[in-house]
């Protein structure tokens, strides 16, 4: 899918607008409505699968930040139980 990165969105509508066209041609309303209904089903496939992908990426953004969030709290918590021990040390 490397070749979906180098065409712009603008390049990309042309190029849909003119497969389109070129069907509209090609095909007679009935076969134009089966079309029409197939790619529709595939687009809805597409933006369910690229929705769900976006969230398992945002649940492992989560927890990464959860692990961070941890780690800092246990080294501010040793810190803060060093520094306790060195006063009680000092009286």
């Amino acid at each position: 899918m490397e070749s979906m990165k180098s065409i712009s969105p603008a390049g990309l509508a042309i190029v849909s607008a003119l497969v389109g066209i070129l069907l509209v041609l090609i095909l007679d309303e009935d076969s134009l409505d089966v079309i029409g209904n197939v790619f529709v089903g595939i687009g809805g496939i597409l933006l369910i699968a690229a929705a769900q992908n976006d969230y398992l990426d945002a649940l492992e953004k989560a927890k990464l930040q959860n692990e961070i969030f941890e780690k800092q709290m246990e080294y501010f918590n040793k810190m803060r139980n060093s520094r306790k021990s060195s006063v009680k040390s000092l009286d």
